[in-house]
């Protein structure tokens, strides 16, 4: 992590807030990791931050910005019994529930310049190990 460039935090209702905004650093709408913490950090993540859970799209996929907007419908409950736009945002929704911490005060931040998106969220996911990733992400089978 230590060469990883990080976007953020922001907390989620203040990127909400500024969504609308031409100046506002938005996440890239392709390629990219994206960590959900409960406090802020400054530079790149670190334990203290009390990272929950990191995500990417795999593939070719152009939707990682359109994934993190499912991501924060689902912090909100915005799913049904047998639908759900993004599982890490049904599981977070549950922890808050549980925890009784609203979604809005949570922070999001996202790599910049991702490179190999498997490596690269492995680093993440191996460095921060947060709690409410189902699953190990899959590994790299070309590095």
């Amino acid at each position: 992590m230590e060469h990883m460039q990080w976007v953020g935090p922001f907390k989620i209702d203040e990127l909400l807030d500024h969504m609308m905004e031409s100046f506002h650093e938005r996440p890239p709408e392709a390629k990219g990791v994206y960590l959900i913490s409960q406090r802020p950090w400054n530079g790149k993540p670190t334990a203290k931050c009390d990272p929950l859970y990191v995500g990417s799209t795999m593939g070719k996929s152009k939707r990682l910005r359109t994934r993190i907007g499912d991501l924060i419908a689902d912090l909100f409950g915005f799913f049904g019994e047998e639908t759900g736009h993004h599982s890490g945002g049904v599981t977070i929704y549950d922890y808050c529930k549980e925890h009784k911490i609203n979604p809005k005060g949570l922070y999001i931040g996202w790599l910049k310049g991702v490179g190999c998106l498997r490596c690269n969220v492995n680093k993440v996911y191996e460095k921060l190990n947060p709690p409410l990733n189902r699953n190990r992400p899959f590994r790299c089978i070309d590095h």
